[in-house]
């Protein structure tokens, strides 16, 4: 619908000073692909282009909230951040009505920092996770798949270190050129995300679950790491006591 197309562009308009020039500009170029009509984009520019700037702190304050959940990396590269507000990854998102902080995790992943883009990476995880919907439907009968609470990133060794120095107010060692598995993770129930490195035949028992796949599938992947066949069942089993699997 036009209307709501509509007050999603003057969200737009409020928050990038340089949308809006293009808009006054040109808004039928500025504004192709949006669902509005010749009359409402006339509606947007009749006002001075002053009044989209009224409250000039506004920026600042949707950015300070972003910036909450993506402490490490806004520390490492303020000025990318600092950028977002001008970004595709914003106007998609408003326009698109998704989730702020996960188009922010994603503009952040593109920063020219290797370090602030593997933190960005877990942080993104971390906000992915945060919003999974706690009561998600189980995999089909006969299929097993990781759970909505879990995700597994694959970073830059020395990434979750890294993190964790920087959440802690440090500065962390340069990054390794290898890489490392890092499971976020939440319970099924709710509570705080964790991060734990994982050991590579875990973390690619997990990855081949994250599409879904059957549990003789599971089993055929542990047994290719090496585990027994009894082992291998166990294994699996744990995943699905523990909540990762279901």
């Amino acid at each position: 619908m036009s209307h709501v197309a509509l007050r999603r562009v003057m969200i737009r308009l409020l928050h990038d000073p340089v949308f809006a020039t293009a808009v006054y500009e040109d808004a039928e170029s500025a504004l192709a692909g949006v669902d509005l009509s010749a009359t409402e984009r006339a509606w947007l520019t009749a006002p001075p282009p002053a009044a989209w700037q009224t409250d000039s702190a506004r920026p600042a304050r949707v950015l300070a909230a972003l910036a909450e959940e993506f402490p490490a990396t806004v520390t490492l590269a303020p000025a990318h951040a600092a950028g977002f507000l001008r970004s595709p990854q914003f106007h998609t998102a408003v326009q698109e009505r998704g989730s702020l902080a996960l188009a922010f995790g994603e503009y952040l992943v593109l920063a020219p920092d290797s370090r602030a883009r593997a933190l960005a990476r877990l942080e993104r995880a971390v906000a992915e996770v945060r919003r999974a919907a706690l009561g998600s439907a189980a995999s089909p009968a006969g299929r097993l798949r990781l759970s909505p609470h879990a995700v597994v990133v694959r970073v830059a060794r020395g990434a979750l270190a890294l993190f964790d120095a920087t959440r802690a107010g440090g500065t962390g060692d340069a990054l390794g050129r290898d890489e490392e598995a890092v499971l976020v993770a939440r319970a099924p129930g709710g509570g705080d995300v964790t991060l734990e490195a994982l050991e590579p035949a875990l973390a690619d028992l997990l990855g081949c679950a994250a599409g879904g796949c059957t549990h003789a599938e599971l089993i055929t992947e542990a047994r290719r790491h090496g585990a027994e066949p009894g082992e291998a069942m166990e294994i699996v089993a744990h995943l699905v006591d523990d909540g990762l699997l279901r």
